[in-house]
């Protein structure tokens, strides 16, 4: 019976180790999610003054829409003051998880009120002015891998350098 005793601890230690790790990286996790909104807040009050482009997003409209889109109407659903993070294009994941077959415009926008995503802009859909993206797709939360070109895997770091470059790019432009 002693025999299995070592075995046991050893098997009791191997999973409380398990345990203790993927507890250790809930918590950093929820901590860059902090540090990432914290950074977010801060650069929308330093950018309000600055640029004037909008994300629209659109939903089909069975009768009278705004926009068109390959013979479909759509209709706005939500309006809100963005800035450019970063200029990214690709082929988006359809609800199927596939790769969908359309090369797509798809920057990585901060909205006014200080979230941030990935937006996949309608190829079909001409905005009004300069400035505006237009989008009916459902965004992409900026994870670790939304900014392709950098082996930092930390994510507030890589957050906060595109929105530095952001805040200067917007200040420079002096709209």
């Amino acid at each position: 019976m002693g025999g299995l005793d070592d075995e046991i601890r050893a098997a009791r230690a191997c999973a409380d180790s398990w345990a203790n790790a993927d507890q250790r990286r809930a918590e950093r996790e929820q901590n860059e999610a902090a540090e990432v909104q914290r950074l977010l807040a801060e650069a929308v009050e330093r950018l309000r003054p600055h640029g004037s482009e909008v994300l629209i997003q659109v939903k089909p409209a069975p009768f009278r829409g705004e926009y068109t889109a390959n013979g479909q109407r759509l209709r706005q659903v939500a309006r809100q003051r963005c800035w450019k993070l970063a200029s990214l294009s690709g082929r988006r994941r359809g609800e199927d998880g596939e790769l969908e077959d359309e090369w797509m415009e798809s920057p990585v926008l901060l909205l006014e009120d200080g979230t941030a995503a990935r937006f996949w802009l309608d190829n079909d859909v001409r905005p009004e002015r300069e400035g505006e993206y237009v989008s009916s797709y459902a965004p992409d939360p900026i994870t670790k891998s939304t900014f392709m070109n950098t082996s930092n895997s930390d994510l507030p770091a890589q957050v906060k350098r595109r929105l530095g470059e952001a805040i200067v790019h917007y200040e420079r432009a002096g709209s």
